[in-house]
This record gives structure tokens, sequence and C-alpha cells, in this order.
């Protein structure tokens, strides 16, 4: 029973079914499985509890506008 994590930043909820899909098919094709066994947990991340080369995303975002 594969458990797929996917963590993105908040705000996608328009492709979070097209990207379990994906993800469930490809998966269930390459291991060889149902896909009814496969399950895709999806974490809300906002840019302010996400940092990158030590700087938080939002001011990293802040500083591109």
């Amino acid at each position: 029973m594969p458990v797929v994590n996917i963590q993105m930043f908040e705000g996608r909820e328009s492709a979070k079914a097209e990207i379990a899909k994906t993800v469930t098919e490809s998966i269930a094709k390459n291991a060889g499985i149902d896909p009814k066994y496969v399950y895709v947990i999806f974490n809300d991340v906002k840019t302010s509890d996400w940092a990158i080369s030590g700087e938080l995303f939002s001011e990293t975002l802040k500083k591109s506008d």
C-alpha cells in the first residue's frame, strides 16, 4: 500500500484532483498494483512556513514584487 505525501504551497486546490489521479496512475502502473491501494496525502504549506537557502519563501516573494 503506497502512501504518497505531497507538500506544496497552499492555494492550489483546483490542481489536487488531477495531481492525485496522475500520481496514482503512475504508481499503480509502475509498481503493478491496483490503484485502489494507492493513497495520496496533500500537505498545504504557507509560504511563511517554507524556507529556501535560509530565507523564508514569503520574503523571497516580496523581493520579486
